[in-house]
């Protein structure tokens, strides 16, 4: 299982620190897990699974899809994941050019 929270977590394009926060934990946590020198709790694993909407059975098996959504939200985890990754300067820039995309179909649909 430990390779598989580290697949996660780099799927999400997330630091351990990042990782381990948004989990409640620190970056050693997550370390030790993706070593395999602790076992993770089935509470740690239930609040990862509800968090991060990961396929519980890929987690503990590795058969199936990583996340637990439909295939059209797929694009939407990538995208989150990607803008997650961004610095702060850089999200605010993102975010202002959806804001304007979102005003010019504003003006251009009938």
């Amino acid at each position: 299982m430990h390779n598989r929270i580290r697949a996660l977590r780099e799927a999400l394009h997330l630091s351990q620190r990042e990782f381990g926060e948004k989990l409640g934990v620190s970056r050693d946590v997550i370390g030790n897990l993706e070593y395999g020198r602790v076992d993770p709790k089935p509470l740690f694993l239930q609040h990862l699974c509800q968090l991060y909407q990961v396929n519980p059975h890929w987690l503990e098996t590795g058969d199936g899809e990583m996340f637990d959504s439909a295939p059209e939200d797929g694009k939407w985890l990538k995208a989150l994941a990607i803008f997650k990754a961004l610095r702060p300067e850089f999200q605010d820039y993102a975010l202002e050019q959806i804001r304007q995309l979102a005003q010019l179909q504003e003006k251009i649909q009938p």
